[in-house]
């Protein structure tokens, strides 16, 4: 915290100092250990994390900083739907990360002295009633001259763009007047280094929001059945979710039947799948922040046809390959290229391009069938930390997914095989032995999915 923070809410600095027991029940908006005893425990602001934690990160990103310089970070605004009604509030990942925090109206400043400055909103008791309390009360007010002094005296100032334009930041003369001597520089970059390993407490979310979209995914198989609607399907996986304790979908659901499963981001989710045909349902949730991406395909009537299994263990193969060289050392690049390989090879055994050899292939055509990246990096965004290279040596702590997939078109010159999407995706954790699969209490094996298929009423 700033050494003489002045008049910032007293209430606020306890919260991310870990005590404050006597005020948390004033600050509704924000869950404590005396509001929330089942979620947190004492000195935590999100479950497993410590507010030494947060403190931690704040003065790694201040060592970062180049000398003089000041990170300023605004929460995530609120956005409405329509009139007075906003969509569920999201907070960003960056200023989650530093400061632990969920509400709207704030904004953290970070500089290279280490000094943390916290701005929060005036109190309205009107506006509380109804939506709730929240941090607050004098901070804002001091925003133009307290901020404005921090950012005329920096050497640069590091703030990302994306924020709204009404942001208060930007209207401050200080940072009109940085922008134009250009000491403003992006600050994702910083961001995404520190968020891309993850501490041991970060990786506990993570395995629990894998498992909760693991468990719902194998809700989804188990009630599966010829003439299962998609959206039945996205209901029983996002049910499964919450019930388990997500906050929310990490993004809405892909649950497309037969060929639409070949549109790589489908969401219409709003036809029947037949019996003699496969379903891939593409879904994640967020726990505390940390979010899962998992994917399965499976037939729901029970039984992969011919065509269905052999392009399935296909892909299968390619899936457990990528993970085995899923370890420190190897690059998210190097796994993609041993995916497009392994599919370029299939793509020839299962004749859909004639004449053409697996080398051939693998000069580009294969991206017909097989157009995305064998994964990304997973955290507090689902694509996470979208700045860190495929070229970087991965390092234990990374969490990354592996989804290799093969898509063919619904086009008689692909005979039997037209129409067929599969993708198989797990969460992966990057261990010091080489990895842990997140995801692994839902089912891969052909023989294993088949049975589940149908084994509960929908």
């Amino acid at each position: 915290m700033a050494a003489n923070p002045g008049p910032l809410r007293r209430a606020a600095q306890r919260i991310l100092q870990g005590g404050g027991a006597a005020r948390a029940a004033a600050l509704a908006g924000q869950p404590t250990p005396l509001t929330h005893p089942g979620l947190l425990q004492p000195g935590e602001l999100q479950p497993g994390v410590s507010a030494a934690e947060f403190a931690s990160r704040r003065d790694r990103l201040a060592g970062m900083l180049p000398p003089g310089a000041v990170a300023v970070l605004p929460a995530a605004p609120l956005v409405y739907m329509a009139g007075v009604i906003p969509y569920p509030y999201r907070q960003s990942a960056d200023f989650l990360y530093l400061t632990g925090i969920t509400q709207p109206y704030a904004l953290a400043a970070v500089d290279s002295s280490r000094r943390f400055t916290l701005f929060v909103a005036d109190p309205d008791a009107w506006r509380e009633q109804w939506d709730g309390a929240r941090l607050g009360p004098e901070a804002a007010a001091e925003l133009p001259s307290k901020l404005g002094s921090l950012l005329g005296d920096a050497s640069a100032v590091l703030y990302d763009a994306e924020a709204k334009e009404s942001c208060a930041v930007r209207q401050l003369p200080a940072f009109q007047e940085a922008t134009a001597q250009q000491r403003v520089q992006p600050l994702r970059p910083l961001m995404h280094k520190l968020r891309w390993r993850k501490s041991p407490a970060e990786l506990a979310l993570m395995q629990h929001s894998a498992q909760l979209a693991a468990a719902a995914m194998s809700g989804c198989i188990q009630r599966s059945q010829p003439g299962v609607h998609e959206h039945q399907l996205a209901v029983v996986f996002e049910h499964g979710c919450k019930a388990g304790g997500a906050q929310r979908m990490a993004y809405p659901p892909v649950v497309a039947g037969g060929p639409d499963a070949c549109t790589i981001h489908y969401s219409r989710n709003d036809k029947s799948v037949p019996g003699d045909q496969m379903v891939l349902l593409d879904g994640g949730c967020e726990y505390h922040g940390y979010c899962s991406d998992v994917t399965r395909t499976w037939p729901t009537g029970g039984k992969y046809s011919g065509a269905q299994r052999a392009v399935y263990d296909a892909v299968l193969e390619v899936h457990r390959a990528c993970l085995e060289a899923c370890q420190p050392g190897a690059t998210l690049r190097q796994l993609h290229h041993i995916s497009v390989r392994l599919l370029a090879e299939a793509i020839a055994q299962l004749g859909l391009l004639p004449g053409q050899a697996a080398g051939d292939i693998m000069q580009g055509s294969y991206r017909r069938f097989y157009p995305h990246s064998v994964g990304h990096w997973l955290g507090l965004d689902t694509h996470d930390s979208s700045t860190m290279s495929h070229d970087r040596p991965l390092e234990p702590g990374v969490v990354l997914t592996i989804e290799p997939g093969l898509y063919i078109p619904d086009d008689e010159a692909f005979g039997r095989y037209r129409g067929i999407g599969v993708r198989i995706e797990d969460d992966v954790a990057v261990t010091a032995a080489g990895h842990e699969v997140l995801s692994a209490d839902v089912p891969v094996e052909a023989a294993e999915v088949e049975q589940l298929v149908g084994a509960a009423a929908l």
